[in-house]
């Protein structure tokens, strides 16, 4: 039996494992912030498409709404992202792609089940920004791991004295994941220890 103490970091985990194609994608801050405006266009669609279709469209239906939606937005932002750099297009446009399929994005999808969970709708898209800002940390935090300092183009090159080179590999990436996830765990049960 699943308790409140367990639960917690275990949907945080879960959510973080779905994440985990854009956090190792975001080897520095430019790619991160790409990577986490990418999500949050794609994440904000679907969740705000799927709460404001009635309830009496069927939920299969109103689901293949808010996917393709979130699809259809994706590409927009890639075509932009295309126009305005496209050597961070070339960089990242695959992984953009991906963005529609990710756990967060099929998950906000869903129709609410009743009026109190589209209620509380908002609460999804808070949550949509709080994913994209740990892309965008995850990105600031492997640059400044591996680099020593933050550049702020693709061209600039950091001027600063590595601390931990692997951060900007894929491995690196799970490290950081990993060290994260555990952090969320141990923060979670300190909060949620029962009170002797």
């Amino acid at each position: 039996m699943i308790n409140e103490r367990d639960r917690v970091p275990g949907v945080l985990l879960a959510t973080l494992a779905g994440l985990a194609p854009l956090l190792v994608a975001a080897d520095d801050l430019v790619k991160g912030v790409s990577l986490a405006g990418g999500f949050l266009v794609a994440y904000t669609v679907s969740a705000t498409l799927a709460l404001l279709l009635p309830a009496r469209v069927p939920p299969i239906r109103a689901f293949a709404l808010a996917a393709l939606a979130a699809a259809a937005s994706m590409t927009l932002y890639t075509s932009i992202l295309r126009i305005v750099d496209p050597v961070l297009f070339e960089l990242l446009g695959r992984r953009l792609f991906i963005v529609p399929f990710l756990g967060p994005v099929i998950s906000v999808a869903l129709a609410p089940k009743n009026e109190a969970a589209r209620d509380r709708g908002w609460e999804r898209l808070i949550g949509g920004l709080g994913f994209a800002l740990a892309i965008c940390l995850m990105g600031f935090m492997r640059e400044l791991l591996s680099s020593g300092a933050i550049s702020i183009d693709l061209a600039g090159q950091a001027l600063g004295r590595p601390i931990l080179p692997i951060a900007s590999q894929p491995s690196g990436a799970l490290i950081l994941i990993g060290l994260v996830s555990a952090a969320i765990v141990a923060v979670s049960r300190a909060v949620l220890r029962p009170s002797p």
